[in-house]
């Protein structure tokens, strides 16, 4: 079993560039985890269609090798500096975690 976080994010300044670069540093930062196999984010595709969310800004999908890797995960240095810079950029965040 695999389990996977997708964090969606509405930024404070949606479009600065900057701050775009700031997470996207937070989140390579997040591959050096132990227990995380996989990290993908970037800001919102303006794909449009049926059914798609234009209001965040920025998301990221982060996978584990395993239960006990995604709990090990929250308290790292990595991850605790990368949620405080979400915090102080975002507007608002939600997590989503799921098995598979």
């Amino acid at each position: 079993m695999s389990v996977h976080c997708v964090v969606v994010s509405w930024l404070k300044e949606p479009g600065n560039l900057e701050h775009i670069a700031q997470l996207t540093a937070a989140c390579e930062s997040l591959r050096q985890i132990p227990g995380v196999n996989e990290v993908r984010f970037g800001p919102r595709a303006n794909l449009g269609g049926v059914g798609s969310d234009d209001s965040f800004d920025f998301a990221m999908i982060i996978s584990f090798e395993s239960f006990k890797a995604a709990q090990d995960y929250g308290p790292h240095p990595n991850h605790v500096q990368a949620a405080q810079l979400t915090v102080q950029l975002a507007e608002r965040f939600q997590s989503f975690y799921f098995e598979t």
